[in-house]
């Protein structure tokens, strides 16, 4: 036993444990140094705000920042000046709190200058779900708003743009919004108003679907790509268990991304 304990305190066995510390240091220490110089490990760079750069300014906003830029795709959208951003990710960190190493590249959508123009359909007397479906399907956004009407509740009385009637075959920018007219039936019905805070906007539209309600979405920056993806964070009306609306409502939400 005692000739055990003495190998303990020998001079080999310690000289061996000092080796193989000073080989673990050195691993743990090769293995930081690695990381950092080939993986920017630690490394945190702030994510500037885009939105609206004008696209030809890019290169010299970017300059000297240690990151890099792609413009992915382009967006219609209204009142937004044509040619800048009007979409980013990683989303800026003074709003997010997120970062990036150096050489990350940044994913932006700008607004085109010259949008594509598209042909308007025929909507009218179609049902509300299958006039959003076919709007959306060639690249048109909707809102939609109700009026009384004691035949064809749920169908579409009108179509709109700028607020003013728009005839089929009528060419508008892709990515522009046209406004519905639904019927919603018989004048002083009131619609049950669901929470929808903490849902999609796609799931927020099925909970809506059979209800006369107008669901319009406010989402900043967001692309129509990513919209139905987005949370909703605030609604107005406020709704939730017994809340009523008169028929017709529109329901403002407000959304942005999950992450």
């Amino acid at each position: 036993m005692k000739k055990f304990f003495r190998f303990f305190i020998s001079k080999q066995f310690l000289i061996n444990i000092g080796v193989i510390i000073l080989v673990w240091v050195a691993i743990i220490f090769g293995e930081l140094w690695y990381l950092k110089s080939h993986t920017s490990f630690g490394e945190k760079i702030e994510v500037p705000t885009f939105y609206k750069i004008h696209m030809d300014d890019l290169d010299e906003f970017v300059s000297g920042k240690g990151i890099k830029y792609t413009i992915q795709d382009s967006v219609y959208m209204d009142n937004w000046p044509k040619g800048t951003v009007c979409w980013q990710y990683p989303l800026p960190t003074d709003s997010s709190g997120m970062f990036i190493k150096s050489g990350r590249e940044v994913l932006l959508s700008v607004v085109p200058l010259n949008p594509q123009m598209i042909k308007m359909p025929d909507v009218v007397d179609m049902s509300k779900r299958m006039a959003e479906s076919s709007l959306e399907a060639i690249g048109l956004r909707t809102k939609i708003s109700y009026e009384p009407a004691i035949e064809g509740k749920g169908f579409v009385l009108k179509q709109q743009y700028n607020g003013h009637d728009i005839k089929p075959g009528t060419t508008i920018p892709k990515g522009t919004r046209v406004e519905l007219i639904v019927a919603q039936g018989t004048n002083g019905t009131t619609s049950s108003l669901p929470n929808l805070i903490g849902l999609t906007i796609s799931e927020a539209q099925a909970r809506l679907s059979n209800l006369t309600l107008s669901l319009y979405i406010d989402c900043n920056g967001c692309s129509e790509e990513d919209k139905p993806n987005t949370i909703i964070v605030e609604q107005s009306p406020r709704g939730g268990e017994g809340v009523n609306v008169s028929a017709g409502t529109t329901i403002t939400v407000w959304s942005g991304k999950g992450e």
